[in-house]
């Protein structure tokens, strides 16, 4: 937006003179109004909407002074939660083309684009030179929790904690039954699933836009994950704006992900089909740059993985295989296979030799009730 185009949109649903617009854009060289200023056009307008009230002015003067006060409480909330950016001080003015008719507010999507700006600013945050993230971080703003609140709302974050090694050692020592893969089931009966959220496709707000794949995150949803199919399936690499809407409001119910698509229900919260965990890891990047970490973590942070690719191959049993070698070989030497004191003998009582503390570490092992954590 223009400064120009700002300046018209501000002095008409906020009621601010030019020159004033001007020098609030110039000292945010850009098309800004800073927080401070949105506070004042709240207030102002609305005591003036109560004056016109006490000195009997006509409604639509009434009005007036009440939509402009609207407006600019509108504008200041929508710039500190879903459209908020680095800054702590302004709003960008382009969101006031949204509560133009204040009658309409209800009609926009304000989920879809509350996605599109918070994957946009996790792009920006997934690259290492970024030190600030941006977006609706609606979980770092923690106030008494109730049951009419967003579920994240509960998480409150600790001060000063910048050790990245900790962080780092409490992530590798995550087990699958310390995440919660389904957070918002119990919190159904507040905000109801609505089928619009199986849309998979591009979604966009202004000229931002944001691909929405629900068919990587099913367990979200309760259903196992499986391998999910190539997102350019889903969201056509290329499509501009124009095309993006027409998608939207013309093929919704096409787009859905449908009941074969999202696969069976889970037993266990973390369930997965066989090979997703092995896709996950060619595809991902699951590894961490190393660091010291302060103990070792109880199981191999890919134990899934190399449990399938055994399977894949039909690894044999280590463990059986050297049991069949031991009771075979004790076998040879009962038997009088191998007489005592020949250089057959001796090999078979090393090999024996060998065999015996691998077994009896096993035992021992296993009689601690040692195991790992796997996927069910």
């Amino acid at each position: 937006m223009s400064r120009g185009e700002g300046a018209d949109m501000v002095s008409s649903y906020l009621g601010v003179e030019r020159e004033e617009i001007d020098m609030t854009f110039a000292e945010t060289n850009r098309v800004h109004l800073k927080h401070s200023t949105l506070q004042t056009l709240y207030t102002t307008n609305q005591t003036s909407a109560e004056r016109a009230i006490a000195e009997n002015k006509p409604a639509h003067v009434v009005r007036l002074y009440r939509e402009r006060s609207v407006r600019a409480f509108m504008l200041h909330l929508v710039c500190c939660t879903i459209f908020s950016n680095k800054s702590s001080y302004y709003a960008d003015v382009v969101y006031l083309q949204y509560f133009q008719d204040l009658s309409c507010v209800h009609e926009w999507n304000w989920g879809a684009a509350a996605l599109v700006h918070l994957q946009h600013y996790l792009d920006h945050g997934s690259a290492v030179s970024t030190t600030q993230m941006a977006g609706y971080m609606s979980f770092l703003q923690a106030p008494r929790y109730t049951a009419n609140m967003p579920l994240n709302s509960k998480v409150v974050p600790g001060q000063g904690h910048k050790d990245a090694a900790g962080y780092r050692s409490s992530l590798d020592n995550i087990q699958t039954y310390d995440c919660v893969f389904s957070p918002y089931d119990a919190h159904r009966q507040v905000r109801p699933l609505i089928n619009a959220c199986w849309f998979s496709g591009w979604l966009r707000c202004g000229k931002l836009k944001a691909k929405h794949l629900p068919e990587r995150v099913l367990r979200q949803f309760q259903h196992v994950q499986g391998i999910p199919r190539n997102p350019s399936m889903s969201a056509t690499p290329g499509m501009n704006l124009c095309e993006i809407d027409h998608v939207f409001t013309e093929e919704l119910e096409l787009r859905m992900i449908d009941e074969e698509m999202r696969g069976r229900p889970v037993t266990s919260p973390w369930d997965t089909e066989p090979g997703y965990m092995s896709w996950f890891y060619r595809v991902s990047h699951p590894v961490m740059r190393p660091v010291q970490a302060p103990e070792s973590s109880p199981r191999p942070p890919n134990l899934e993985v190399l449990i399938e690719a055994a399977e894949a191959r039909n690894d044999p049993n280590l463990m059986q295989v050297c049991r069949s070698v031991k009771v075979e070989v004790e076998r040879a030497v009962r038997d009088g296979e191998a007489v005592e004191g020949t250089p057959i003998h001796g090999t078979l009582q090393r090999i024996l030799n060998l065999l015996n503390p691998i077994l009896a570490y096993r035992r021992i092992k296993r009689g601690r009730g040692t195991r790992y954590h796997t996927r069910g």
